[in-house]
């Protein structure tokens, strides 16, 4: 079995607002964008039981807007650009257990996946005082996941099918990321520098939505 996940995009959009107890209100906005493909092949070692390999390409593009508004009512805000580029490669199962007239077969999956990759992140922010530039690197990045998903396999060729699948997956990943700020002073220009290095563990699961299509060979 030959083929590849196709339309594995996602797109998410969030807005945080926060009100502290000194008076402060800040703003946050997060939007993200990921992308990913990859080929699948896998040999069946039943009539129904498929197990294979999937080798994967993806992005992931997220933009955060801040905003501060302080107690004397002047404001401060930032804006962050990260994008990131790993590959990866884990192994899937995938089971045929019923069939329905109009050559379609519903099917039960697993999967999993370990990947690396390297980032660029870049920003700027503002204060009452002074304007910045950050500029900064993702590395040592380490990705894994897990997922699992009920689809349908409809033949519109005696060898070609067509995938939909529903599932849910699970993501982790942990890189560190490197930023250098340079700020300037509103008033008399004077450029300084600063350095904020931190290590990032994000945890991602939800529901997942999936299109492919599998060229079926035989032995």
């Amino acid at each position: 079995m030959l083929g590849t996940t196709i339309g594995s995009t996602g797109y998410s959009s969030a807005n945080s607002d926060y009100g502290y107890d000194v008076g402060t209100l800040k703003n946050t906005g997060t939007n993200t964008f990921t992308f990913s493909v990859g080929p699948q092949v896998g040999v069946f070692l039943s009539p129904r039981l498929v197990l294979g390999v999937t080798p994967a390409f993806n992005i992931s593009t997220s933009h955060v807007n801040s905003t501060t508004t302080n107690t004397n009512n002047s404001t401060s805000g930032s804006t962050t650009s990260t994008t990131t580029t790993t590959v990866s490669l884990g192994p899937f199962m995938r089971y045929y257990f019923a069939g329905i007239p109009g050559s379609n077969w519903f099917y039960f999956q697993v999967n999993g996946a370990v990947g690396t990759g390297t980032g660029t992140s870049s920003g700027t922010s503002y204060t009452a005082t002074s304007t910045g530039n950050t500029d900064g690197k993702v590395s040592n990045i380490l990705t894994w996941n897990a997922g699992a998903s009920l689809g349908l396999t409809h033949f519109f060729y005696k060898r070609i099918g067509m995938d939909f699948a529903l599932g849910y997956n699970y993501s982790h990943v942990h890189n560190y990321d490197i930023n250098n700020t340079y700020s300037a002073n509103k008033t008399s220009g004077t450029i300084t520098a600063s350095t904020n290095n931190y290590t990032l563990n994000t945890a991602t699961n939800g529901v997942t939505l999936g299109l492919g299509f599998h060229w079926f060979l035989r032995g």
